[in-house]
């Protein structure tokens, strides 16, 4: 996944607008979604006379109705057209909203990062702690602007000072590592233990590595793990593999290689490469698991296609290596069952 890729799909992770939703997250942070309520009913007559006064709130709510309506893209021409007259009249809801499409140019835009920037600059300036997050994350990326940590870091604590726990996590990291403010460590783990407080997983991860490394805390593995253990738990792929080697080591915790080969295994199935190969060593060597080269390379297999083109090889080195163990027909079916699982993650 490229930076801007993931700087999108880490903005749309807490962009809480429907029509905002139909960009994604990874797989390798997507969580399973939760039911949805019924859409209240709407006096479309009203909605639209109110709308056509120029109440923003009933343009804006009049987009979000358009939105919701199938198919999509029949509607797409109305979304903008509500979701722009409401922006310009200064709701700021509406202005994140339409920042966001032009951003991935959604709903039949042109993707245009400038005008995302300068739609959540608006709503920015009037206090939605989201649109300081999002234009934070595009100073630090330099997306549609120049790139200026100090400007992210400026944006992150507005939104960290509102509650946003994105924000925090984010300024937490700017903290630890001096990067657009002065280093300060035991800044860095008050803001992410702010946004581990509120539930957010990357800043569970965090705490994690800076107790295992002893870095403005001191070192406790045991300490570490339960982080990770809190990280993988609310769906961080990251902490799942620091947990799954501790078990496997024993650093932190007890050994116990069936709960470290669960937790890779969990990793794996959500797209991870690192945990995809620990997974197929685990099944080659029969640690946590029963022993099946079949497995093994499957993984491996899987682990190639999911891995940045500068770490491929290790992986097919390895699966190359368990080739030799293997016959022409189990390799076969090892492919056959690699695709069926990239199938099931369609």
């Amino acid at each position: 996944m490229t930076c801007r890729n993931t700087l999108v799909a880490t903005i749309v992770a807490c962009v809480c607008c429907g029509v905002a939703a139909a960009a994604q997250q990874p797989a390798a942070v997507q969580q399973p979604a939760a039911p949805q309520p019924a859409a209240p009913p709407v006096d479309l007559p009203k909605l639209q006379e109110a709308a056509g006064r120029g109440d923003a709130r009933a343009e804006f709510d009049l987009a979000i109705y358009y939105s919701r309506e199938s198919p999509p893209d029949r509607f797409d021409a109305m979304v903008v057209e509500w979701l722009t007259k409401a922006a310009t009249h200064g709701l700021a809801d509406a202005q994140h909203a339409l920042a966001a499409l032009y951003l991935e140019g959604l709903r039949g835009l042109m993707q245009d990062p400038a005008q995302a920037v300068q739609w959540w600059q608006r709503a920015a300036d009037q206090g939605l702690a989201i649109a300081q997050y999002a234009l934070a994350q595009l100073y630090e990326a330099g997306v549609g602007i120049p790139q200026d940590s100090a400007q992210a870091v400026q944006w992150w604590r507005k939104a960290a000072d509102q509650g946003n726990a994105y924000s925090q996590n984010m300024l937490g990291k700017s903290y630890f590592e001096g990067k657009g403010i002065a280093q300060d460590l035991a800044q860095g783990l008050d803001w992410w233990r702010k946004a581990a407080a509120q539930g957010h997983a990357a800043a569970m991860q965090n705490l994690g590595i800076a107790y295992s490394a002893g870095r403005g805390v001191e070192k406790d593995d045991a300490e570490a793990a339960q982080w990770w253990r809190k990280a993988a738990d609310a769906g961080n792929v990251t902490a799942m593999n620091n947990l799954a080697t501790a078990y496997a080591t024993g650093v932190g915790v007890g050994v116990d290689l069936v709960e470290a080969a669960r937790l890779w295994r969990q990793a794996a199935d959500q797209g991870d490469a690192r945990a995809q190969h620990a997974l197929a060593l685990a099944y080659f060597r029969g640690q946590g698991v029963e022993r099946d080269l079949i497995e093994s390379y499957k993984w491996l297999y899987l682990a190639v296609l999911f891995s940045p083109p500068a770490d491929r090889m290790v992986h097919m080195n390895m699966r190359e290596a368990v080739a030799t163990n293997m016959t022409s027909e189990e390799m076969i079916e090892a492919q056959k069952r690699a695709a069926a699982w990239r199938e099931g993650m369609r």
